[in-house]
């Protein structure tokens, strides 16, 4: 059998040709040692150019693309692209990581900066362009400043000005301040000094100075933020960088040169590239640093030069490299060291592999070489080419899908074609005797070809001898094992075979080199992996001789060569010290062991596939009942009767969790012992036999680690977003609870040996994932951190040991280097900070010292799951049931203790399950070893041999009568007997007492689901299967006497009444069936006879006596169980999540109010009161615990922190219904750049109508525009702002805290208990509440009807008894008091109906301050015709009118139903408002008197117009159609004539000035015009051009197309309207912003000025007469503003701002009250 383990041999990266100069600037540097530092691909190089020696940074993952050098010129940092790029901090000496920051970027780190004092500055997310500034050496402490919206090309720190930086780009510079933990800005002021241009390097200065390279070559000098001179012409086209240095500056550009200037900037000498040796046309500098007399110079065309100032003009070239398109070609030379490589730069070039040297560059093929011959046969691209091993022919592969065959010595002539492949060519092999060839193509297909003929080979017989001169298909059987699963056909690009040494190297397209064995048969084949690549690589090679792979990079352009070890020199290596290892790019962690399938442990295997992951998580459960929220509302408004007054708490628990977890069993300070089982943390006494709980967990605990104080605990759990608590053993508080960083389930966590507090709980406890550091592909089982150095933790388990050290705020892992990978269970730290134990699945234990394995000593026969380390030894469980103590070497095994029943102390809490259980904790402490095992069992071994059985979970029967597992049991009425139904379909009656088998049944082939007694005698047996019956046996004859038939699907639950002779069943299918006994026969009973039957028993889940126990969510989740009290008052159930319930009964209703506890973490299987109702017992599933909780009833009941009265929760709001509560409730907020359109809008958007022009959109420098100024009082936004439903929380000196509920009462809290309630201290929801600190008074606000006592409003003393009533005069019938504040004797309220109102305390007298409108958006505006005065009309029903000048409303008109458009006449006598429900009104403007009414229309009237003759009304409604009325015939209101086939509903209408025609904007994006009043469209265009128009309100048509933005793909232009003038045009959009541009704009992408007021959505937007003011309406906002109209500048400021945010009416109140 083919061995598929990896190779011995292996790879060490030796050298890499190329540099990242495209794309790239500023990333070359001298180190202190005077090396060279730059990055390539994925590789930060330092070369030694004295020694010819490159060393390499190998921790980054994707392209390198910024690289900074720290002033002290010993650190580098270099950040890199992907989805989550980071920054690797490294040293330059022994290029080994000194910190890791990330998690704080997206995209790419595209510049970065040091500080003298140790911090980087960091450009990330080129889409975001963000500013961060971190501490280079601590985890990270990021500050944030967003840099704008334009491109970043340069960040520097000033390092003459502390915490001051610079940033330049595109037509900027911006100088930053940080502050604490803020990046502030100021922008650079050119002034009349310098063109605004782009900036695109710069270098700070002493005394503020800082000076920048611009793009068209000057050189501007900043003095602060001030622009005061310019260096013209400095270079001549752009300067790409700029080096500062103790000489002075230095900088180059793209015009080839490097200027040299003194410290005051002036020029001391120019070095023209061009005109040297070395140069060549086009050549561009994109980095340079001086240094002395050196200067390096880094080009566009990944060229590395240095430049000895003295004779600048023989630069010296260091390096070079590909630099354009991608890089494919590769070849080596069949006799010498030499490798050729060709790309897309149209380049050749030669390397010396023994020099690491470019032998010869050839430029375009024609220069240094002789062409032979010139072929071209083929149209498309040439992809493989391989001379014969006899040179006499050469074969070329296309991308035409074929080979071509030419004899060499007939100056390549064509000698044959192979044809046989259906795709293009991707690689070729000739076979030694050069008779064959083999091919493979893109389509996956590996054909084969005799030569030079070309015929294809179709016997595979004739090619069972042939042998291969070289390998580099991808395909074939040889090369089987190189394909991971489910990799795609195109992949691997790239393989070599080393028939000598028996290996294979492949490249892929993931960056990633391989070392297989070869040949390579069989599937899932280990290999040993190398990083560097940052891309796909295209090619790979063997040297001739064998000592080099060559590898080169497709996108990255690079070139690496790999120094093979073969396995005599690779197992040298492994004794040299790691720090001399650490330069090689491989490590054990490339190991792969994927596609393996080890032979494992089978209870380790049944670990690993082990699954935490949940359907349903309680996490869900809010956002499932939001969406059962309309079933819910029906039922919240009817009354219910209220949750019982009792009581449970959690009494005992019967069990601990071994099955799936390990080490969780610890000793704590005061001798007690702390584990967990299902969701609780278990603290037993072990002399009192008692236990308290830890009840802050909602789902499976999964581990638990112990401080080394033993005061501390910490576990972890399954979630979605799965938490960490931190809590102390004394009084079960949480000191922490840490999360969000983790998926489906904490696994393993321990302590630092750090002492741990409250605010230090971060930083003392460690688990795999808390940094983001990948742990391992495979599954980890522990983890330990070095108690001496707290910097350094190891992690095990499938098939890996990891040791990790801590690098600033990320952890580095290294695999430990063992010879076969084992699986490690457990491990510890031992007698000294280097040395490691670990026990594996074999039963070996690991001895380690620092990564590397000493020895292994053979300790248990399997695996070993636990170690726990004494001072002077070692103590190991094992699956063999064996406890072993050992010395502090494991040379010697001081003693054994088998736990066995037989060695039982008498005082045990049970008996074994069985002997030799698996063990998978142990602990020592108080002079005895701790033992918990597989079985649930926890027991206490003493060191002289007596074991005591401590907590156990199995029944005591099933270890001596069950030969299957039982599903479900039963006593008999007298206790006498027990029955057992197992999973087999058979079930056994025992004595109670000896569990003696007195009879057993076998009819059933599926499990026994429920199994009763009958009452009184038990003379009868109800056996209840999945097979979907219930059988019933005479319990005296043992005879089966009835069979219940009927059901659907499999029986659930049964009852007995208490006669004896009916049977209750529930099926799985929701069915309530009732049988009679004992024949079975099935009976229909009316619901409303169920209710009067005497039952026995109720422990059905159906039925109108248990209709409420179902909750909301009952979709997803089910009630398993219930359990009714003997005293028939309280049901009990569990369900699904893990929930115990209590219910009044009979639970009639639906969706009834209970009491809920949380401790078991799944599916409560089932659920039973005690004889005497004392107690009630509930079993979990999965958590296979036995719970007992406590009945305490009203009386007796204590609030205790540990009892799980705190789960107590009502299911559903406790104090009924209210709308506004339900409302805000249902409120979804969405920011403005989400915003979609507020019309239901189809078809083709105006800026996609037309060819688009080739115009900028940018501000308008005219000297029009809008300003904004403060206001008096306007409209308020309350209708959705409160505090809480719970409204006021604040607390006194004697810890009082008060809420208001949904019910109107006040709750009062002393700490966390409640106190007393003040009931009904308003009648409907207490929205808010209001104190201070001077007088104590508190002030409430509430939802109330008014009366003479008072209303919404209410004063009350410190201790809430007495109180004074406020009548608010708002005229509503009903009063919602939504915010409140005091100060200065009044009190000031925020009304649901967006009011505020100052409210005096000693003459209550009322001053409404602000008011607008309430519900529903603002649709409507007219302006007056001649007055500065508008109307507003919104879907809260009301037509507002309002005074400009005065700022405030003249008067309000209740319409009844929601408007939608409002207008006024030519002469401003009459008003038209339309309603939403299709009907209009005109009113007289001096009465407000309705002139007519009328309703011809279904839905809603969208525009309304008045004709400047104001002869005719057009009325435009969603039902696409416009209506004229004739106003000179009368009130009546008869409709004259419509418009008809209108393409969608209208948006917009518009008179002309000679009333004959109007126009429309319709939903469809289409304009169309019709005459009035004939209603007849008119299509010809020279008309519609002729036509002027009274009004333009119109968001389409000709004139208007440049008021669309590109960004309008999923938000409109919603409103318009033209200036009186003609001059200007005010535009509104979905996204909320406020328009102005010059009347016409027929262009695209206008230039305009915009203003931001709204938030998203404004409906509509007027001009007021004279053109003074532009008056805006907005939807969501439901705000009118007022802006100011500036002829001069052409802009406008708000003149009227729509509200007062909260906070700044209490700060103005707190002020003016202290």
């Amino acid at each position: 059998m083919a061995d598929r383990t990896a190779p011995n041999c292996r790879l060490r990266l030796e050298w890499v040709y190329g540099y990242r100069g495209h794309q790239c600037r500023n990333n070359l540097y001298y180190t202190a040692a005077k090396e060279i530092v730059y990055f390539v691909a994925g590789v930060g190089v330092v070369y030694n150019t004295r020694e010819h020696k490159q060393k390499f940074y190998l921790g980054h993952n994707d392209d390198i693309i910024s690289l900074a050098l720290h002033p002290e010129r010993v650190l580098v940092a270099t950040g890199q692209v992907g989805k989550e790029p980071y920054i690797c901090v490294w040293d330059s000496y022994t290029v080994q990581t000194v910190s890791i920051l990330k998690d704080m970027h997206t995209h790419g780190i595209s510049c970065l900066a040091f500080d003298l004092d140790g911090q980087v500055s960091v450009l990330s997310n080129k889409k975001d362009f963000t500013l961060y500034t971190m501490y280079l050496l601590c985890s990270y402490c990021g500050k944030r400043g967003k840099l704008g919206t334009g491109l970043i090309f340069d960040i520097s720190w000033d390092l003459y000005q502390q915490s001051k930086l610079v940033s330049c780009g595109v037509k900027h510079i911006k100088f930053w301040s940080l502050c604490g933990n803020a990046l502030t800005p100021k922008r650079g002021v050119f002034g009349k000094n310098g063109d605004l241009q782009t900036i695109l390097c710069l270098a700070c200065a002493k005394d503020e100075i800082t000076y920048s390279g611009a793009l068209n070559g000057d050189i501007y000098v900043w003095k602060g933020i001030s622009l005061i001179r310019t260096v013209q012409g400095a270079h001549g086209s752009g300067i790409f960088s700029m080096n500062a240095c103790e000489e002075g500056f230095a900088t180059g550009g793209r015009d080839g040169c490097i200027r040299l200037w003194d410290l005051n900037f002036k020029p001391i000498t120019v070095i023209d590239l061009r005109e040297t040796d070395q140069g060549y046309k086009g050549l561009s500098v994109r980095s340079v640093c001086w240094r002395g007399d050196h200067i390096l110079v880094g080009t566009q065309d990944s060229e590395i030069f240095e430049v000895v100032v003295h004779d600048r003009t023989k630069p010296f070239l260091i390096m070079q490299g590909h630099c354009e398109g991608e890089l494919w070609a590769l070849a080596v030379h069949p006799t010498k060291p030499l490798a050729m490589t060709g790309s897309d730069d149209r380049s050749v070039r030669i390397f010396y592999l023994v020099q690491y040297s470019l032998s010869l560059y050839l430029y375009s093929f024609c220069r240094d070489m002789t062409e032979v011959v010139h072929i071209k046969d083929r149209k498309e691209a040439i992809h493989e080419l391989k001379y014969s091993p006899d040179g006499a022919h050469l074969a070329v592969g296309s991308n035409d899908n074929s080979v071509d065959i030419y004899g060499v010595v007939q100056r390549y002539k064509k000698a044959g074609e192979c044809v046989g492949s259906s795709s293009f060519i991707t690689h070729m092999d000739w076979s030694t005797d050069s008779k064959y060839l083999q091919t493979n193509d893109g389509n996956g297909r590996r054909l084969f070809y005799r030569m030079p003929s070309g015929k294809e080979v179709t016997n595979r017989e004739e090619l069972k001898l042939v042998q291969w001169s070289s390998w580099t298909c991808v395909l074939g059987s040889e090369v089987n094992g190189i394909w991971p699963k489910y990799s795609d056909i195109n992949d691997i690009n790239s393989v070599e075979a080393n028939f000598n040494s028996q290996v294979l190297v492949t490249a892929d397209d993931y960056g990633l080199v391989k070392l297989f064995r070869y040949p390579c048969v069989r599937k899932g084949a280990k290999f040993k992996k190398y990083l560097g690549h940052s891309a796909h690589i295209t090619n790979v090679r063997w040297s001739h001789d064998y000592q080099w792979v060559i590898t080169i990079g497709g996108a990255d352009h690079s070139v690496f060569q790999w120094k093979f070890v073969p396995e005599r020199k690779s197992k040298e290596t492994l004794h040299l010290a790691p720090q001399e290892t650490l330069v090689d790019s491989h490590s054990e962690e490339s190991d792969s062991d994927q596609s393996d399938v080890p032979e494992m442990d089978s209870e380790i295997e049944q670990e690993t596939q082990l699954t935490y992951r949940r359907q349903v998580y309680k996490e869900d459960l809010p956002q499932l009942k939001e969406q059962c929220k309309e079933k819910h509302r029906a039922m919240a408004m009817k009354k219910r009767e209220r949750a019982p007054a009792s009581g449970l708490r959690l009494h005992f628990i019967h069990g601990y969790r071994g099955y799936d977890c390990r080490s969780n069993l610890f000793y704590t300070q005061t001798g007690e012992i702390v584990y967990h089982v299902a969701a609780v943390g278990v603290v037993y006494n072990r002399q009192q036999n008692t236990q308290r709980f830890y009840l802050g967990h909602d789902d499976d605990i999964l581990c638990l680690a112990i401080h080394p104080i033993k005061d501390y605990v910490a576990t972890g759990q399954v979630g979605r977003d799965s938490s960490i608590h931190v809590w102390e053993t004394e009084f079960l508080k949480p000191l922490s609870v840490l999360k969000g960083f983790h998926q489906f389930g904490v696994c393993a966590l321990d302590f630092s040996g750090m002492q741990l507090s409250m605010n230090q709980s971060m930083n003392s406890i460690v688990f795999p994932v808390w940094k983001r550091n990948r742990g391992s592909k495979d599954k980890i089982f522990v983890i330990k951190v070095n108690p001496y150095m707290p910097d350094k933790l190891i992690t095990a388990g499938v098939k890996h040991m990891k040791f990790w050290h801590r690098a600033g705020g990320g952890l580095i892992g290294k695999k430990g280097s063992m010879g076969k990978t084992e699986t490690m269970m457990c491990a510890v730290y031992g007698w000294t900070e280097e040395m490691v134990f670990s026990g594996t699945c074999t039963g070996d234990i690991c001895i380690w010292r620092d990564m590397f394995l000493v020895k292994t000593v053979k300790a248990h026969d399997g695996p070993v799951f636990s170690m726990h380390a004494l001072e002077k030894g070692f103590v190991t469980g094992g699956k063999d049931g064996i406890v072993a103590l050992w010395d502090d070497t494991f040379e010697r095994c001081l003693k054994t203790y088998a736990i066995k029943r037989a060695v039982l102390a008498p005082g045990s809490k049970g008996l074994l399950l069985e002997d030799n259980p698996s063990i998978r904790a142990i602990s020592l402490g108080h002079g005895h070893i701790l033992v918990g095992t597989k079985n649930g069992e926890i027991l206490e071994v003493e060191k002289n041999g007596p074991i005591t059985l401590l907590v156990q979970v199995k029944h005591r029967f099933s270890c001596q009568i069950c030969l299957t597992s039982g599903r479900c049991c039963c006593f008999s009425p007298d206790g006498k007997s027990l029955a057992v139904g197992l999973n087999d379909g058979s079930f056994l009656i025992v004595n109670a007492e000896t569990l003696e088998d007195l009879v057993s049944f076998h009819h059933r082939k599926d499990i026994i689901s429920d199994i009763r007694f009958s009452p009184v005698t038990g003379k009868y047996l109800a056996v209840a299967s999945g097979d979907s019956l219930v059988d019933i046996y005479n319990v005296m004859s043992s005879k089966r006497v009835g069979v219940c038939k009927g059901s659907m699907n499999y029986i659930t639950h049964l009852d007995w009444d208490k006669r004896g002779k009916l049977l209750q069943v529930n099926t799985s299918a929701k069915e309530q069936l009732f049988f009679e006994a004992p024949r079975g026969k099935k009976q229909t009973i009316p619901a409303t006879e169920v209710d009067k039957i005497d039952w026995s028993t109720w422990t059905c889940v159906l039925g109108s006596s248990c209709e409420g126990i179902w909750p909301a969510v009952s979709e997803v989740t089910e009630v398993t169980s219930a359990c009714l009290s003997n005293d028939r008052k309280l049901l009990a159930t569990g369900d699904d999540l893990g929930y115990v319930k209590l219910f009044k009964y009979p639970v009639k209703g639906k969706y009834a109010k209970f009491k809920q506890y949380m401790a078991h973490s799944t599916h409560v299987t089932n659920v039973r009161w005690s004889h005497d109702d004392s107690l009630l017992a509930s079993v979990g599933g999965f958590d296979t615990c036995l719970m007992i909780w406590s009945h305490e009833t009203e009386g007796r009941r204590e609030a205790r922190q540990c009892d799980s009265e705190e789960s107590d929760i009502e299911s559903e709001d406790d104090g009924g219904y209210d709308s506004d509560v339900t409302r805000e409730n249902e409120i979804i907020y969405v920011i403005k750049a989400l915003s979609t359109n507020v019309r239901p809008m189809t078809g083709v958007k105006p800026l996609l109508q037309l060819k688009e022009p080739s115009v900028d959109e940018s501000l308008d420098r005219t000297k029009k525009g809008l300003k904004v100024k403060n206001v008096k009082n306007h409209s308020y936004r309350l209708f959705e702002s409160l505090n809480n439903t719970h409204a006021g929380l604040f607390s006194f000196q004697n810890n009082l805290t008060f809420t208001g509920t949904i019910s109107g009462d006040v709750c009062v809290w002393k700490e966390h208990i409640l106190v007393r309630i003040v009931a009904k201290a308003h009648t409907g929801p207490v929205f808010t509440m209001y104190t201070t600190l001077r007088d104590g008074l508190i002030v409430t606000g509430g939802k109330e009807r008014p009366s003479k006592e008072g209303g919404a409003l209410k004063l009350w003393d410190q201790e809430l008894k007495r109180c004074r009533a406020f009548r608010l005069e708002t005229g509503q019938i009903i009063d919602c008091v939504r915010s409140v504040c005091r100060g200065k004797g009044k009190i000031l309220v925020g009304t649901r109906n967006a009011e505020i109102i100052e409210v005096g305390e000693k003459n209550a007298a009322c001053n409404i301050l602000v008011n607008g409108h309430m519900d529903g958006p603002i649709w409507g505006l007219g302006a007056h015709p001649t007055r500065d005065v508008f109307l507003s009309a919104a879907e809260d029903g009301t037509v507002r009118l309002w005074d400009i000048s005065e700022r405030k409303m003249l008067n309000k008109v209740n319409l009844g139903h929601p408007a939608r458009a409002v207008s006024y006449s030519p002469e401003g006598d009459m008003v038209a408002i339309g309603m939403k429900n299709g009907e209009f009104i005109i009113l007289l403007v001096t009465s407000l008197k309705i002139w007519g009414k009328k309703r011809d229309q279904r839905s809603a009237i969208q525009d309304i117009r008045f004709s400047p003759d104001s002869r005719y009304l057009a009325v435009g409604s969603s039902e696409n159609a416009v209506d004229f009325y004739d106003l000179t015939l009368g009130p009546q209101l008869n409709r004259i004539n419509c418009c008809r086939d209108i393409p969608s509903f209208v948006m917009q209408m518009d008179f002309s000035a000679d009333s004959c025609y109007v126009q429309l904007s319709t939903g469809a994006y289409k304009r169309v015009v019709y005459e009035v009043p004939s209603g007849k469209q008119v299509t010809e265009q020279a008309v519609i051009d002729r036509i002027t128009w009274a009004t333009w309100t119109s968001v389409l048509g000709d004139e208007v197309v440049g008021i669309w933005s590109r960004n309008t793909d999923k938000a409109d232009v919603t409103c318009t309207c033209v200036s009186h003038s003609g001059l200007n045009i005010v535009t509104g959009d979905d996204f909320g912003m406020v328009k102005l541009f010059d009347f016409p704009c027929p262009e695209k992408f206008a230039k305009h000025k915009r203003f931001l007021g709204h938030s998203a959505h404004l409906t509509n937007i007027r001009f007021t007469s004279g053109d003074r003011f532009v008056v805006s309406a907005g939807g969501d906002d439901r705000r009118c503003l007022f802006w100011c109209h500036l002829f001069l500048t052409n802009r406008i400021l708000l003149h009227f701002r729509p509200c007062i945010p909260c906070s700044s009416l209490y700060s103005s109140f707190f002020e003016s009250a202290y």
